[in-house]
């Protein structure tokens, strides 16, 4: 509602307070020069007249009034004879008023004070699409009368347009209503229809360039859909949420705001019965023939009922009326009703519950409103006018400064909005009659555009009692007719309606769907009567078998059911088997209403023969045959059981050995599996092999099972295995003796030595003691008591390790060898220096050690090894000048502990002596004198500090 009063502030009316004044001696007003409608005074007061004081005799005056189209559509005009108006015109004179812009133009009307006394109203048609008037007063020379003050307005007044409807099944296809706009769409449930509202304006701005816009986006649309609720926008989207029918209501209103009003319907069609359609027996027994029935052509459809779909009542609305301005004008609008029973009646008030109407008018003190009913009578619902013309006496006459609704006060076309509801009822009632509460002074309330005005709050008593319609017919035109006494106001019916009691309104409109086409669907097993009502049919699989009838109705809707037969299927008993024990107990047998259990062969016995599933026994093995034959259909089944004998296996046995390979195992054909206990024993080639060999991992008394693979029947062995003893092998002892262990032997032994000098601490015992005196690799043998099986193994003793070394002396610088004493009973040797191998080379005077060892025993030793002086160092020329430090002679040598050098010259005189080994020689005599240069000759005689004695000679060369 806010966007259509946004709208219309861009419709209003011509209104402003300038009192600019018209004459009918003014100028035309034609389309070149049109009104000024913003101008000319619109507020309610007289501003067009004949001319100055009282109009003349002799007068054919015309004048061209054309609204300036920007500002308004239509031009009208008002003439009264109250409130300031004037209308005085002799009925020897005449004004002539044409719908259009010259007197060429089609005549609305010749109007006097004789034919219209008191008031009249005129307005360019929209088929005049000038919206001029042409007026055309034409006087006589007898009698004049006074002329007339009247009121000219030019705007927008209410553009009728065109509702229409399209509607489209699930939003595809043409449009689906038949007939067009107001006939019906018929879907199937499950469809949904897309409503699109089509609406053309023929008169809008957008078509003809004046007037108000009036287009699909600046409507309101408004969707009642009977029984599912209200939508709002141009389109909509329905799914019909029952199988019934809808009444769809569309309204339609445009920002003047003026309303439209069609309808439509769609029905949905309904579910078919297939109650009837079925197998004449529904059980039957494979491979027997019986009957379906159900229709297959148009004009026999057995077994098939479709119900009435129903419609349910709409409400009836009257579009947009407009009640123009004047004394004594009426305006009407109708409803027909069309539902009701030929021959019904109102008999009494209750029936008609109330009347309703969305109303504005100003000045409810001139105004009557009456209800019509299709045979003519007239009950009042107001009458607020007491004046003489009115159409009903007495009316209270007190409400001039009352309005009705939203009223704007301003004449010339322009609707009060939003709308107020007032509503009528005698059963209903919750106030008095409007006059009535117009007198209280009490139940007003100021409208939007700040005017006193009847409250709509509440249902008013009407008028005249509703008795009146006593024996009106419910069908025809119920028409509102409402009469202005006085000039100067006017308003408008948006709508209105009619309620009567519900329990006059005859049943809901109905429907009624036919077959168009019905056939079963193809199947193998229908031997006849495709085309017929009565199929015959031979179902070829036991259990439940489908049959599918399909109809599509006249509405294109597909429907289909499926009847089922049940199939009696042939007994079912087990297949071949094995049974285990000579005995089994039945199970899964599958038999309608039992049947009976028999075999050929006495062997065979059951615990019942009467029951589906009884234990069956056999007193010895073999394949034998038993039959089953079941009560419902005499088909009798076989099958073989097989009782398979028990397992045998080979003796409890004995043996001196590990492995032993089985024989003569019996068992059933797909064989068996041998297992034992502990793990101990292996079977090769696998323990599913029917004689494989057994190995055992040690001695001793073995359970060895077999299972027979079908039935787990079990036969045991019990095999005694003897294993060889077990001692240690070849192995080394140190210190000529060692303790035995870990000897395997199944029932002990005895040890014996291939060597007199071994002996052993207990030679029956699994583990003895064994010594020998000397060193050597002895030969040890142990044989078992029960099998007399014998082990031997090598001892070796290895002999105490023994080695030497000598001291040795040699000269100072001189490198030696030292020996260790090599034998059989060291393999390896370590010297102190960290060298291995039985010598080492050494030159540093010290104690060496040497470790000899072999696997068992080690052995140290030492030597001594030592240097001595075999020789003195002394210089054999010395410089007497030098000073570089060899400028004297001296003996180069440690470990002298008596010394006696004496230097003689070439001719054998002594020079110089020496008896200190740490002497020196300067090249002075004796006597302190230098020696001349040349060669001198030493001697020296030593003992050293070990005592060995030590001489030596040479030579020094003396240079100055």
């Amino acid at each position: 509602m806010k966007k259509i009063l946004f709208l219309l502030s861009f419709i209003v009316f011509s209104v402003n307070n300038t009192n600019a004044q018209l004459s009918l001696s003014d100028a035309d007003y034609d389309a070149l020069n049109p009104l000024d409608c913003a101008g000319i005074d619109n507020g309610g007061s007289p501003n067009f007249t004949d001319g100055a004081g009282n109009y003349t005799s002799g007068m054919n005056d015309t004048i061209v009034l054309c609204p300036d189209l920007s500002q308004g559509s239509k031009v009208s005009i008002s003439f009264a004879t109250n409130i300031g108006y004037t209308w005085n015109v002799d009925g020897t004179d005449t004004l002539y008023i044409y719908d259009g812009n010259s007197p060429a133009a089609p005549l609305i009307g010749a109007f006097n004070s004789i034919t219209d006394p008191l008031s009249f109203f005129v307005q360019a048609s929209w088929a005049n699409v000038s919206g001029c008037l042409t007026l055309v007063f034409v006087t006589d020379g007898s009698l004049e009368g006074t002329g007339w003050d009247a009121n000219v307005s030019c705007g927008n007044p209410f553009q009728p347009f065109e509702p229409h409807i399209e509607a489209y099944i699930n939003g595809v296809g043409p449009d689906a209503l038949n007939p067009l706009d107001t006939g019906y769409v018929d879907v199937c449930f499950g469809d949904s229809i897309l409503f699109i509202a089509t609406p053309l304006f023929p008169n809008s701005f957008e078509t003809n360039g004046f007037g108000y816009s009036q287009n699909v986006d600046n409507c309101v649309f408004d969707w009642t859909i009977g029984g599912v609720g209200q939508f709002t926008n141009d389109s909509v989207w329905f799914t019909p949420p029952q199988r019934q029918g809808y009444y769809v209501d569309l309204r339609i209103t445009d920002i003047f705001p003026l309303n439209a009003r069609t309808t439509c319907k769609v029905r949905v069609s309904q579910l078919p019965s297939f109650a009837g359609t079925g197998p004449v027996e529904d059980t039957v027994c494979l491979g027997q023939n019986t009957n379906l029935i159900g229709g297959v052509t148009p004009t026999d459809t057995v077994g098939i009922d479709i119900p009435n779909g129903e419609l349910t009542a709409g409400g009836t609305f009257a579009g947009l009326t407009f009640l123009p301005d004047g004394n004594g004008l009426q305006s009407q609008t109708s409803i027909a009703f069309a539902g009701f029973d030929n021959n019904a009646v109102v008999s009494g008030p209750g029936d008609m519950v109330q009347v309703c109407m969305d109303i504005e008018h100003s000045y409810l003190g001139d105004l009557e409103i009456s209800l019509e009913c299709p045979n003519g009578t007239i009950v009042s619902l107001v009458n607020a006018n007491n004046l003489a013309i009115g159409m009903t006496a007495g009316g209270c006459g007190n409400a001039i400064g009352t309005f009705l609704g939203n009223d704007t006060n301003i004449d010339g076309g322009v609707p009060g909005s939003p709308a107020w509801t007032y509503c009528f009822s005698e059963v209903n009632a919750t106030l008095g009659t409007m006059c009535d509460e117009n007198n209280l002074n009490s139940y007003w309330i100021i409208n939007d555009y700040g005017f006193q005005a009847m409250n709509p709050a509440g249902v008013y008593l009407p008028d005249a009692a509703w008795s009146g319609f006593n024996g009106c017919p419910l069908n025809g035109p119920w028409t509102i007719i409402v009469q202005d006494n006085q000039g100067v106001d006017d308003g408008y019916i948006f709508e209105w309606s009619i309620e009567f009691n519900s329990a006059l309104y005859p049943e809901p409109e109905g429907y009624q769907n036919y077959v168009v086409s019905d056939a079963w669907l193809n199947d193998p097993t229908i031997i006849s009567g495709q085309n017929d009502t009565l199929l015959v049919v031979q179902p070829n699989v036991p259990g439940d078998y489908d049959y599918t009838y399909t109809v599509i109705d006249d509405y294109g809707c597909y429907y289909d059911t499926t009847v089922t037969l049940f199939v009696l299927p042939q007994p079912e008993i087990f297949n071949d088997t094995i049974a285990c024990n000579f005995g089994m107990n039945v199970s899964g047998t599958v038999a309608y209403g039992g049947g009976v259990w028999s075999a050929t062969d006495p062997n065979i016995t059951f615990s019942d023969p009467n029951v589906d599933n009884p234990t069956i026994s056999s007193t010895t093995s073999g394949v034998y045959s038993v039959s089953f034959t079941d009560n419902a259909c005499n088909t009798e089944v076989s099958a073989n059981i097989d009782f398979p004998p028990l397992p045998e296996v080979m003796s409890d046995t004995a043996l001196c050995s590990l492995t032993l390979s089985a024989t003569g195992t019996v068992a059933y054909s797909t064989g068996g599996t041998w297992s034992e206990p502990t793990g101990d024993v292996s079977f090769s080639p696998s323990a599913t092999t029917l004689n494989p060999t057994f190995t055992s991992s040690g001695s001793g008394v073995y359970t060895i099972t077999f299972t027979d693979e079908v039935c787990g029947n079990t036969d045991v062995v019990e095999i005694e295995f003897i294993s060889p003893p077990v001692i240690f092998g070849d192995t080394l002892v140190c210190n000529y003796g060692m303790f035995v262990s870990n000897t395997v032997a199944y029932d002990g032994g005895l040890w014996t030595a291939s060597d007199t000098t071994v002996h052993f601490t207990d030679s029956s015992a699994l583990n003895p003691g064994i010594g020998v005196t000397f060193p050597g690799t002895y030969t040890v043998t142990f044989t078992d008591n029960s099998c007399n099986m014998s082990v031997s193994a090598n001892i070796v003793f290895p002999p105490y390790a023994w080695t030497d070394v000598a001291d040795t002396t040699v000269c100072i610088g001189t490198e030696i060898t030292l020996y260790a004493n090599e034998n059989w009973t060291i393999d390896n040797y370590v010297w102190s220096t960290g060298e291995t191998g039985p010598s080492i080379v050494v030159s540093e005077p010290g104690v060496y050690t040497v470790t000899g060892s072999n696997v068992c025993h080690s052995t140290t030793v030492s030597a001594i090894f030592d240097d001595k002086l075999c020789v003195i160092d002394a210089p054999n020329i010395i410089s007497l000048s030098s000073t570089s430090g060899n400028n004297l002679w001296f003996v180069q040598q440690e470990g002298i502990r008596d010394f006696n050098c004496v230097i003689v010259n070439r001719w054998g005189n002594v020079i110089f002596e020496i008896n200190d080994p740490a002497g020196t020689w300067d090249g002075r005599t004796m006597k302190g004198d230098l020696v001349e240069e040349g060669t001198y000759f030493y001697t020296i005689k030593a003992i050293l500090d070990n005592g060995d004695p030590l001489n030596k000679q040479g030579f020094i060369q003396v240079v100055h």
